[in-house]
């Protein structure tokens, strides 16, 4: 009956016939959604209701010479139902999660900017723990610490050459990431459960080898008036560069290595040459390139988990790395799940565990570091 009497108002509404009385009743309803008397609708009757008002909107916004307030109005009051759609359906999927009534000192915080730099000699140096400024000299070479923590290497301009070439490594753990600057003037920005070797001799090759995923943003290099080409080994996949911006995800847990392109182009492989909004996908000789959206793919970089046309075992394991956390499946846990949208990557694990449960297909349990995932 209360369905009925919704619809019954919402086509009056909508036809701008609705009675005072009959506008105050399904307007109030946005304020009063945690009324206990408030009818649960299904699904596939709110989603009936937002699509008519969606359809009265447009109606009502068709091209003028003139819009009248009473419209502006009208489409004001439409959207507030909308919103009561939206909250209800989530307020009815959120109300089976197990994550409602998890309390802040359990909830899992997301990662941080934390890293061990190892330098040339073994010295290992956690750079959590270090304050800005000065942290090594190496051949000559300055290794400090910026304010908001990246790593820059600095080569004076009265440095003695030398014979010898000195390697540096970086590694996030779970739950980590890290910027810095190599000494050409690179910028790579380093996720999650990845490590990268690299020279700190401005003479030496500029090849570096990559586990886990890094974003590159290179440097040009000019030498007799030729580009210095800069080379990433990573997993299955060898990146040369002149002077670009690209992506690379080589974790040894993913069934193939990915390099995206932004700017610039890359050869890869000796043989495929990507160009801006395309990604060299595979292993080893068996690699393909497909058109992407290439900002789907640093999402991490600017601080998003991005979920539409993520498959959801992949996404599981990003959180993981991400913050540092064990992922249990239980037998009836999906293997697909068609996800939408994103989320900050500094909000709590509990926040993107419940996007993901709006679904209804997917349930989780937080136990301590331990995620188990449930149908």
């Amino acid at each position: 009956m209360e369905a009925q009497k919704f619809n019954e108002v919402l086509d009056r509404y909508i036809a701008g016939n609705a009675t005072p009385e009959e506008e105050a009743w399904l307007e109030s309803a946005y304020i009063n959604l945690n009324n206990k008397h408030l009818p649960e609708y299904t699904e596939p009757f709110l989603e009936s209701g937002s699509q008519q008002i969606w359809q009265g909107v447009y109606a009502a916004t068709k091209p003028a010479k003139k819009l009248k307030l009473h419209i502006l109005i009208y489409v004001a009051a439409a959207l507030a139902v909308i919103s009561l759609i939206s909250i209800v359906v989530y307020k009815q999927n959120a109300s089976t999660s197990n994550l409602a009534s998890i309390s802040p000192e359990k909830d899992i915080k997301a990662g941080k900017n934390k890293a061990v730099l190892t330098l040339a000699n073994g010295t290992r140096i956690n750079l959590e723990q270090i304050r800005e400024g000065h942290l090594a000299s190496q051949n000559g070479i300055e290794i400090s610490k910026t304010a908001d923590g990246q790593i820059i290497y600095q080569i004076p301009e009265n440095k003695v050459e030398t014979d010898e070439t000195a390697y540096n490594t970086i590694e996030t753990p779970a739950g980590g990431q890290y910027q810095l600057y190599l000494p050409d003037g690179t910028k790579v920005w380093l996720n999650a459960s990845s490590s990268l070797t690299y020279s700190t001799s401005p003479d030496a090759l500029r090849n570096v080898k990559l586990n886990g995923e890094a974003y590159f943003e290179v440097s040009k290099i000019l030498e007799k008036g030729k580009r210095i080409p800069f080379v990433v080994e990573s997993k299955n996949q060898k990146i040369e560069v002149l002077g670009t911006h690209f992506n690379v995800n080589a974790y040894a847990d993913e069934a193939v290595t990915k390099t995206t392109l932004l700017e610039g182009s890359v050869k890869v492989n000796n043989g495929f040459m990507l160009k801006p909004g395309e990604q060299a996908i595979g292993n080893h000789e068996n690699i393909k390139v497909l058109n992407v959206n290439a900002e789907d793919f640093i999402d991490w970089k600017n601080g998003d988990f991005i979920l539409e046309h993520n498959d959801f075992r992949s996404v599981m394991r990003k959180i993981a790395r991400w913050y540092d956390v064990e992922i249990i499946y239980s037998e009836d846990a999906p293997r697909k799940l068609n996800l939408g949208g994103w989320i900050s990557r500094s909000k709590n694990i509990s926040s993107i565990l419940s996007v993901m449960e709006e679904t209804g297909k997917v349930h989780f349990k937080i136990e301590g570091r331990r995620i188990t995932v449930t149908k």
